[in-house]
């Protein structure tokens, strides 16, 4: 199992530009307010259609999720997954995979269910 700092560690590796920000010493102990961080770099990914990048954060996680505590994937499933919006460029939401792209539906399909 992968511990917290270790896959925010690897995730800073593979994005320098979020380490300020994931490293900050008032979110540091929260894995939410990290993955909320990462969810902010990645809308950006998407908006700007930069395949490369998008493209490592779904190899990333795939890769990663069945390798760290309940406690992060949740936190991966709906502090950053379920907060992506694709509505600027719809067709990078083909690119998740089958189990990020599963999981971006049933938290859709959740969310449209239970109205806030």
């Amino acid at each position: 199992m992968k511990d917290k700092n270790l896959f925010i560690n690897e995730l800073i590796e593979l994005f320098p530009s979020l380490e300020e920000e994931l490293l900050d010493e008032d979110d540091s102990d929260s894995i939410t307010f990290q993955m909320g961080s990462f969810k902010r770099f990645m809308q950006e990914v998407i908006d700007e259609n930069d395949l490369n990048k998008f493209n490592s954060m779904v190899d990333f996680l795939t890769k990663n999720l069945p390798l760290v505590d309940k406690r992060i994937q949740n936190a991966i499933y709906i502090s950053f997954l379920g907060k992506l919006e694709f509505s600027k460029n719809p067709s990078l939401r083909k690119l998740l995979g089958v189990s990020l792209g599963k999981a971006y539906s049933d938290i859709e399909n959740y969310n449209n269910s239970h109205p806030s």
